[in-house]
């Protein structure tokens, strides 16, 4: 017998495991209550409950299954040229250290260095720009762009963005804009909505679970993943690679950890000075852009360099256009100093019948950020 909502709530609290099948009718009977306080507090509760008992696997898995079910029948799914090796790219959000677009520079600089990157996100998840507001503000209209067309770009310049905002209507409908801290779907849940099938994937989440999380994601049928996670203290969690703070890594390929990867990534980001000044979000949002396409344009000088090239060399060796974290680190400074990660993205902008001299006007000096820690908005992102 389906478990009743009450019942589901109340195992939550029961150090004994509960079932898939519970978990999974549990969840769609709370996204089945009319709408209001009592649906939102059961789903925060629930929510919340499944990632503090553990988390454990089988549970969280069948809660990622449920959300996804009321949407999956309508996706549509893209793959890569062949023989070309995609990276599929995106984070949990909600992290307590707000950044500038460290994330989208660190592709776009990837991308000059060989890799192709596909690039998912949306709109202010956690930061004053999200990923999507990044690529209004520089000039593309990834919007109109049809997603086999970003394939096509994606495999041009290395680069492509596509926008997850839409991809889980009826879900976001019932949950949208209710959590403002990482819970169990956040382990996994925005990984999953890629339009393009990609050999691999790099995501960021802002807990230390990264194990769990890539094992689960693992489970859920990627093939090749890398989890990463930096934090600053206790309460400081970033879904991205900071140099100097304490980083977290797992990459599951086929199956098996590669502790070796795991090892060498934490070497990278231990090699860098720390400086959180450098990559703090500054207040006005197009300030925010700015700061990251001055790294780009290999006009700033400051540790936020350190930071891109971090993340920039995860992804060029995820993507096997460097052999190791190093070697990346060691290429993607070269490509910043030369300010051509900026030309990738004048040549994306172009592509997608944006107007790359919007660029010209970001192309000024930045003012220091406000706070190295911030509020941030409304959580409008599917996780």
């Amino acid at each position: 017998m389906a478990v009743t909502t009450p019942l589901l709530a109340q195992k939550i609290n029961s150090p004994a495991d509960i079932s898939p099948e519970d978990i999974h009718e549990g969840i769609l009977s709370i996204l089945a209550l009319p709408e209001g306080h009592t649906r939102d507090v059961m789903l925060g509760s629930v929510l919340t409950g499944l990632l503090l008992r553990g988390p454990r696997l089988q549970e969280v898995e069948a809660a990622v299954r449920a959300a996804t079910a009321l949407d999956r029948n309508g996706w549509d799914f893209h793959r890569p040229p062949r023989g070309m090796r995609f990276v599929g790219y995106t984070g949990s959000g909600k992290k307590t250290f707000k950044t500038i677009n460290l994330s989208t520079a660190a592709a776009l600089v990837a991308a000059t260095g060989g890799a192709h990157v596909a690039k998912l996100g949306s709109r202010s998840a956690s930061s004053k720009t999200g990923s999507r507001d990044f690529i209004d503000v520089v000039g593309a209209t990834g919007d109109t762009v049809p997603h086999q067309e970003m394939v096509d770009i994606t495999a041009e310049v290395g680069f492509g963005f596509f926008s997850i905002e839409n991809r889980v209507p009826e879900f976001d409908r019932r949950y949208g804009g209710r959590f403002q801290a990482v819970h169990a779907l956040s382990l996994a849940f925005p990984a999953l909505l890629s339009p393009v099938t990609c050999p691999a994937y790099v995501y960021g989440l802002s807990h230390p679970a990264v194990g769990a999380s890539a094992r689960l994601l693992s489970r859920l049928g990627l093939p090749d993943v890398t989890v990463i996670n930096s934090s600053v203290g206790q309460a400081v969690q970033v879904d991205e690679l900071l140099p100097g703070s304490t980083v977290r890594a797992c990459r599951i390929s086929a199956g098996d950890e590669d502790l070796a990867f795991n090892d060498e990534v934490r070497r990278g980001a231990a090699s860098m000075p720390q400086d959180l000044m450098s990559v703090a979000q500054h207040e006005d949002p197009l300030e925010n852009v700015a700061a990251a396409i001055r790294v780009l344009a290999g006009r700033d000088t400051s540790q936020a360099r350190n930071a891109v090239a971090l993340n920039a060399a995860l992804l060029m060796v995820m993507s096997e256009a460097a052999s190791t974290i190093q070697s990346g680190i060691d290429k993607a400074l070269t490509i910043i100093d030369a300010g051509a990660g900026l030309d990738t993205l004048q040549q994306f902008v172009r592509l997608t019948g944006g107007a790359p001299h919007q660029l010209d006007s970001l192309l000024r000096p930045v003012s220091p950020p406000a706070s190295l820690i911030s509020p941030g908005i409304k959580e409008t992102a599917p996780c």
